[in-house]
């Protein structure tokens, strides 16, 4: 969703000088950033608003960034939103299983701002139909 002519991404990680450091990498490309810390906060906020896109790590308190993309997946009004999961977890059965339930692309931490952006502005900028898999961005040119 837009706000002001910004499009709003939200942020989904339990570490807070994380947070804080891609929220103000985003925010300085004059994206709108909502955040918050774990699953339930996440639903929260998508109940309200249809973000632009969702950036979640994997690992939060109780439910994970797995669950969080099958909530998304699964809510006819979120379907087509894309999902970039950020994480240290980066095991093949990790990214197989986030593609699974509907990631669109996977950024192992730590990570560059730049590599950050250039994954998120490639999810922006897709159409929505045919967003990149996985396995389709691990295999292109991001770096």
């Amino acid at each position: 969703m837009d706000f002001d002519g910004k499009r709003t991404i939200l942020l989904v990680e339990d570490h807070p000088p994380e947070r804080e450091t891609v929220r103000r990498i985003l925010v300085g490309q004059d994206f709108k950033v909502e955040a918050t810390a774990d699953y339930h906060g996440a639903v929260s906020l998508l109940s309200a608003k249809v973000p632009s896109l969702v950036c979640t790590d994997l690992t939060l308190p109780r439910e994970s960034g797995f669950e969080l993309c099958e909530y998304i997946r699964g809510d006819a009004r979120l379907r087509f939103v894309p999902v970039l999961v950020m994480s240290d977890h980066s095991s093949p059965e990790d990214m197989a299983h986030a593609e699974y339930v509907g990631a669109n692309a996977f950024l192992k931490k730590p990570f560059s701002r730049e590599k950050l952006l250039k994954y998120v502005i490639t999810l922006l900028d897709g159409p929505h139909a045919s967003r990149p898999s996985v396995r389709r961005l691990r295999r292109s040119d991001m770096p």
